[in-house]
């Protein structure tokens, strides 16, 4: 399934390097990463989950010497369209979301939701010294669901297995970002129809914490809790 896009993200793919490399690519990464006396990502929200794994399933492609034109890219609709399918697609969809779940246990057993933003950090504010910059944040559970297909039970399988491997190999890569991305689960679902193909399809379950970021300073927090009381007065 040939595809191409434009501007991606240079991301190391550390399999297989020894120590000593794989600190020489990931110090250049970061590097690059926070040039220009850029901070620290502010958190990635879910069209900045699927835009990473875009970003990995192209590094690990370009490691494994794939030519561009034949190279698999995670497509937006399920299923996909015949004319993308040249012996396999991955597709994906976000199968479900809510407020993030806070607590010391694993995804899906804590009660606690954060329903509201909450104040992340408060430090010096870098333009402005005489203001601090308040930084707020609200997490999210979301759960993504890749499909994979290819034209023979085999193929789709083996197919998983290397996705597999690709999303846990960049797990730091998601780290950086402020994103967990852990897999719940994969299932055979079967042969299904697209178009006049016959595919075999897998299903892939991702739980991804992701987190909405927003930042301002302390005299415009100062606006607007006075501009807040204002209108409930009113």
């Amino acid at each position: 399934m040939a595809s191409k896009i434009d501007n991606i993200t240079k991301v190391p793919d550390v399999r297989g390097m020894n120590e000593a490399d794989m600190k020489l690519a990931l110090d250049g990464f970061l590097r690059n990463l926070y040039s220009s006396g850029a901070s620290a990502p502010a958190g990635g929200n879910i069209i900045k989950y699927l835009e990473l794994v875009q970003n990995v399933v192209w590094s690990r492609q370009e490691t494994e010497n794939i030519p561009e034109d034949k190279r698999l890219m995670i497509l937006g609709e399920d299923p996909p369209d015949e004319a993308e399918v040249d012996t396999e697609a991955i597709t994906f969809y976000l199968d479900s979301r809510g407020p993030g779940q806070h607590g010391q246990g694993s995804p899906g057993t804590n009660t606690v939701r954060e329903r509201t933003h909450h104040v992340r950090s408060i430090q010096q504010h870098p333009e402005h010294p005489s203001e601090k910059l308040v930084t707020m944040g609200r997490s999210f559970d979301n759960y993504v669901v890749f499909n994979i297909y290819a034209r023979t039970d085999y193929q789709a399988l083996q197919r998983v297995l290397w996705f597999e491997n690709v999303m846990d190999s960049f797990r730091w890569y998601f780290k950086v970002n402020r994103i967990l991305s852990l897999q719940e689960s994969a299932e055979r679902i079967g042969l299904v129809n697209v178009g006049e193909l016959s595919l075999s399809k897998y299903s892939l379950v991702f739980y991804v914490k992701t987190e909405d970021i927003y930042q301002f300073g302390s005299q415009e927090l100062k606006e607007i809790v006075v501009n807040t009381n204002i209108v409930k007065e009113g």
